[in-house]
């Protein structure tokens, strides 16, 4: 029995960072980038043409819609997405206030590769032992 492929979306105003991030993403086994796009506007735009990702990894700060407006929005209109919000900013209450506008998770922007990994599966509760145990031989 095949494991079920994860789809996901990439949001960031910075190109670069998105299509690395993009790039890390698609080597991980059973994961696929559905889309990539450059604000929480274009990001809603692409789910209401039918690309909707299991998980949406976005930048906090960006312009037209940035990760709080745009999570306020997934929280009502697109509830099954699970988000995780990656940023520079390390802060508490930040994190806290995130968390409880809906984000389901908070990656820094300077993760490894293993955490990012776990994150992912962390929010769709897959996060296993055994999970952690293959993240860390990447």
């Amino acid at each position: 029995m095949s494991t079920p492929m994860i789809h996901l979306a990439v949001v960031d105003d910075h190109i670069l960072f998105r299509k690395g991030l993009s790039a890390l993403i698609s080597g991980f086994p059973n994961m696929e980038v559905l889309f990539e796009a450059g604000d929480g506007q274009e990001a809603l735009e692409r789910l209401d043409q039918g690309l909707v990702p299991d998980v949406v990894l976005m930048d906090l700060q960006m312009p037209v819609l940035d990760g709080l407006q745009t999570v306020r929005l997934l929280r009502v209109q697109y509830p099954q997405v699970r988000t995780i919000i990656i940023s520079m900013h390390d802060e508490p209450e930040l994190i806290d206030s995130l968390r409880a506008e809906g984000a389901h998770g908070y990656l820094l922007k300077n993760a490894s590769p293993e955490e990012v990994h776990r994150a992912i599966l962390s929010v769709l509760g897959q996060d296993t032992p055994a999970s952690r145990i293959i993240s860390a031989r990447f």
